[in-house]
């Protein structure tokens, strides 16, 4: 609903909007997100993205491994996987060139790993969606379409024990690093961080102020790795991010001063969307979520 009459209030009509346009047109589709990086120059890990199948196949027999995995869609590290040979890169690519793949059963090891083996989560987005769909002939994957007709893959970053998360809201910016999972490649959603200032790489903030600032953004996350020379890249990037631990604590300004205080994104957004500087921040308490977190702040 929201993308297709998005464009119409915000375009045509001249409604301010949040999420506006430019922040919004390619959520959860790393692929707009790759080719709208890329073409302003912007670091982004390089990608190999294929609509044809020969083309795909003739790729996948003719690279060194690992590569990574995607489907356009998906957080948290779901529909990520790393692809150790060319057998299984031809066999991705042939069931996405045939039947298609779908999110829910893809790689179902992986979304174990990917829910930190939470009992929990592995039934609320797992098991429930299956008896709900099954036994009660309910249609409980309704976004769950199949992805045909095109394969992403990324370049492999070794040598990279977390990533890094930058939210930038207006002129404001926080940043902390996420780990891996044990025995896994992937930060995103392992709910182990370390939100220490000081040990941020000051260049992802910059370079995550500048793509906001060009592309017109309201608000957005970046994830970040180092690539081969230990420069960051950006592998996605998302308007939707959590409210823990984004701003808790205070923020970076655009000169990179710090500012004390405990914010929510939700509020920072209200701040600028409604142009009320002063506006009030109710009573909110910050607790985290997170309980099996490396929080080292």
């Amino acid at each position: 609903g929201t993308a297709t009459v998005l464009p119409i209030i915000n375009l045509y009509l001249k409604i301010p909007c949040f999420p506006n346009y430019n922040t919004a047109w390619h959520y959860d589709d790393k692929i707009k997100q790759y080719y709208l990086l890329k073409q302003f120059g912007f670091p982004v890990a390089e990608s190999y993205i294929f609509w044809d199948k020969k083309r795909a196949l003739d790729w996948a027999e003719s690279i060194s491994y690992p590569v990574v995995f995607k489907l356009k869609g998906g957080a948290g590290s779901v529909n990520v996987s790393l692809v150790k040979s060319k057998y299984v890169a031809k066999n991705i690519i042939r069931k996405s060139f045939g039947t298609g793949i779908h999110p829910y059963w893809y790689a179902l090891y992986g979304k174990f790993k990917a829910f930190n083996w939470d009992y929990k989560k592995i039934c609320n987005n797992i098991v429930r969606p299956y008896y709900k769909q099954y036994f009660k002939d309910t249609n409980a994957f309704p976004n769950h379409t199949r992805h045909k007709n095109y394969v992403y893959f990324q370049k492999y970053m070794p040598n990279n024990d977390y990533d890094t998360r930058v939210a930038i809201l207006g002129k404001r910016a926080w940043a902390f690093k996420r780990f891996n999972r044990t025995n896994d490649f992937r930060a995103s959603g392992s709910n182990m961080f370390d939100t220490r200032r000081d040990q941020i790489d000051k260049q992802m903030i910059h370079i995550a102020f500048k793509v906001s600032e060009k592309l017109g953004f309201q608000s957005m996350a970046y994830d970040f790795v180092y690539n081969e020379n230990r420069e960051p890249v950006i592998l996605e990037i998302s308007y939707t991010y959590g409210d823990y631990p984004e701003f808790s604590t205070g923020y970076f300004d655009t000169g990179l001063k710090w500012h004390d205080g405990h914010y929510v994104p939700e509020y920072l957004e209200l701040v600028d969307a409604l142009n009320i500087p002063l506006l009030k921040q109710p009573k909110i308490e910050l607790d985290s979520p997170y309980k099996k977190a490396t929080d080292l702040a």
